[in-house]
């Protein structure tokens, strides 16, 4: 009898709660956004993806960005390697205080640019969750990936312990509404693996202990190495 009433306690508190909507209509929109809220400030996961980065290949390689976004990510890497960028979002460009000549503006939905060349390093961080087919466009940058080169990807968490708290109490984690599609991260495995990579490494980018070697549960965003196959 218990178990019923909380079970109709939960369904009250969920339909209570406004409707939810997903994705980013208007990418200009979002990141005037972003900086009115203050939330374009340099962060841990830039410098977590210039690390890896340094891992996957040696310095004067060269790097795509994908989703150039606030910019920190891009200028980082500008410092070790030849960087080129994709961004969606005009406002955001126009923000960089740095040379924009290698980024281009374009919808990572349509595929990646031609630059003319080859990459070392694709990083794509916080970005598979924004695209329409995301497994589609992990496997168009097969041909755009150098021999010994690979993807940094960087996916958000949403199988972290709290979130999963949250689930049991009735309560929707606070997932990002830009999000576009969801995926765990055994998910995201799954269609790397489909999209023809091999993960060479998987952590946390938090450098506790508990984040580096149980990520899926304690990491609120993960990294990983990705070669093709």
């Amino acid at each position: 009898m218990f178990g019923k009433y909380l079970a109709l306690l939960l369904i009250v508190l969920f339909m209570s709660k406004k409707l939810r909507t997903f994705g980013v209509q208007n990418p200009d929109d979002y990141w005037k956004d972003r900086a009115k809220e203050g939330r374009t400030a340099k962060k841990r996961v830039h410098h977590f993806i210039h690390e890896l980065c340094n891992e996957l290949a040696p310095t004067n390689s060269k790097v795509l960005v994908c989703g150039v976004g606030d910019g920190h990510e891009f200028e980082l890497c500008s410092k070790d390697y030849l960087t080129y960028g994709v961004e969606w979002s005009s406002e955001a460009i126009s923000g960089y205080d740095f040379p924009t000549d290698t980024i281009i503006q374009a919808d990572l939905n349509n595929g990646l640019p031609d630059f003319g060349t080859k990459f070392d390093i694709i990083t794509i961080s916080m970005v598979l969750h924004w695209l329409n087919e995301p497994e589609t466009f992990l496997s168009n940058c097969k041909p755009s990936i150098n021999e010994n080169g690979g993807l940094v990807v960087i996916i958000p968490n949403i199988t972290h312990y709290r979130y999963r708290i949250k689930y049991v109490f009735g309560e929707f984690p606070p997932i990002s509404p830009s999000h576009k599609n969801f995926q765990t991260p055994a998910e995201c495995e799954i269609m790397f693996e489909k999209a023809g990579f091999n993960i060479v490494k998987r952590t946390g980018i938090k450098p506790s202990f508990k984040s580096k070697y149980w990520p899926t549960v304690f990491a609120t965003d993960i990294g990983y190495i990705l070669k093709p196959k």
